[in-house]
C-alpha cells in the first residue's frame, strides 16, 4: 500500500461545474486532467506538479458494482481534508478574498496545540487549513 501517495478525491453530487470553479478560481488549483464538464478532474498545486486532488461525479460511482450512495441528508461530517499551511494567516486572507467562506477566523486550539480554521466546498465537504510552521 502506498499511503504516502494518497490523493483525495471528492465525489460531486450537486453541481460539478461549480465545484470545478471553486477549486480553480478560489483555491487556485490547476487542472491536470479533465475539465469543467467532468465527470473527473485531477488538480495540482501548480503547473508541472503531479496531481494531489481530484473531483469525480458521484453519478458515475455506480459503475463500481455494489456501490450505493448513502442517505446524505442525515450524514454528519465523517471526513476532513487537512491542508497544512506555512502561512495560515496569509492563506486565510487570500482564500477569503477569493470568496471562500470560513466557519471562523484562524484560532489556536490549546488541546490540539495548533492553529487552524475550517471551510466547506460547494458540496459541503469540510476542509481544515492548519499552521504547519511549528510556531
Amino acid at each position: 500500500m502506498k499511503f504516502d501517495q494518497t490523493t483525495i478525491r471528492i465525489l460531486v453530487r450537486k453541481n460539478y461545474g461549480e465545484c470545478f470553479d471553486f477549486y480553480t478560481e478560489k483555491m487556485g488549483l490547476v487542472p491536470v486532467w479533465g475539465d469543467r464538464n467532468g465527470p473527473y478532474t485531477s488538480f495540482a498545486v501548480s503547473d508541472g506538479m503531479p496531481p494531489c486532488f481530484a473531483i469525480f461525479s458521484g453519478e458515475n460511482m455506480p459503475m463500481f458494482r455494489g456501490y450505493e450512495q448513502p442517505d446524505s441528508c442525515s450524514q454528519p461530517d465523517t471526513v476532513v481534508a487537512v491542508i497544512p499551511s506555512p502561512d495560515l494567516d496569509g492563506d486565510y486572507l487570500r482564500l477569503k478574498e477569493t470568496g471562500v467562506t470560513f466557519l471562523g477566523e484562524p484560532q489556536y486550539i490549546e488541546e490540539w496545540g495548533m492553529r487552524c480554521t475550517y471551510f466547506r466546498d460547494p458540496e459541503g465537504n469540510l476542509f481544515e487549513l492548519n499552521d504547519d510552521s511549528g510556531v
